[in-house]
């Protein structure tokens, strides 16, 4: 092979958002023979490269749907040298417009996503990472909260224990809104309907007694089906152990007496 023979082939074939070239080495190629690829894009990008044999062929990516790009190539000697470019070593390629196979593409890049895993025929999520958060296949979420320029973690697991479903959170405090609040307002006013009246400040008090027990953890756990009946017993313990002496109703009691 002398040291500028031609290329004797060059063709380019659409692909889904890019293009293919293909061409033949020039008889007598070896480890040694090289060529040069350059290419120059719509918007202006002109990128080149060194190829070795025996590639036979090169995929140009990230082109848009029917994007065209020029290309050329040229053989190189074991020096470096080469033969001057010629009008007629530009070839044009474009990419594919075909939705199918643009749709196929598509579904293979997300098949082959680390985030799916193949089990039993199907498609599962493992993790799935949505703004700030982690949805994990474990059944929990974490995320960093961000608040005033500091990050702040935060999670939530959810567990199964026999016929029970239980949902965990884990996070350096927490508040309980509306619905087991007023369960608990509701379950001490109803207790305390005796015929003793108590003050707004008594009340409190017992509504304090409940909130500060042990047992008022145990509310977390409880279904909406069982939620009132875990308020009620959490209620009834927390006024027997309140009203005992030391409690903290018994201490109110003796405040107001003095």
């Amino acid at each position: 092979m002398s040291e500028y023979a031609n290329i004797p082939q060059v063709t380019t074939l659409p692909k889904p958002f890019g293009v293919t070239v293909k061409w033949k080495w020039p008889d007598g190629s070896h480890w040694f023979s090289g060529l040069e690829m350059q290419c120059l894009f719509e918007d202006g990008r002109f990128e080149k490269e060194r190829i070795c044999w025996p590639v036979t062929e090169k995929l140009i990516s990230g082109l848009k749907a029917s994007e065209r790009v020029q290309v050329r190539l040229r053989p190189v000697a074991a020096d470096g040298s080469a033969r001057d470019w010629r009008t007629g070593d530009w070839i044009e390629g474009i990419s594919s417009v075909n939705t199918d196979e643009i749709l196929q593409a598509l579904q293979e890049d997300i098949r082959s996503s680390k985030t799916f895993e193949l089990l039993n025929g199907g498609r599962f999520i493992k993790d799935a990472h949505i703004g700030d958060g982690l949805v994990s296949a474990n059944f929990s979420v974490k995320m960093d909260l961000n608040q005033c320029g500091k990050q702040h973690p935060a999670g939530m697991s959810i567990g199964v224990e026999g016929a029970q479903r239980q949902v965990v959170f884990e996070a350096d405090r927490f508040k309980v809104h509306e619905a087991a609040q007023s369960a608990i307002e509701n379950a001490v006013v109803l207790s305390m309907k005796m015929k003793t009246a108590l003050s707004d400040e008594m009340k409190q008090a017992v509504i304090d007694a409940v909130r500060e027990s042990d047992l008022f953890t145990s509310l977390q756990a409880a279904s909406a089906s069982d939620l009132q009946q875990a308020v009620d017993d959490a209620v009834g313990k927390a006024l027997r152990n309140a009203v005992k002496p030391g409690g903290m109703i018994w201490s109110r009691f003796q405040l107001c007496q003095h």
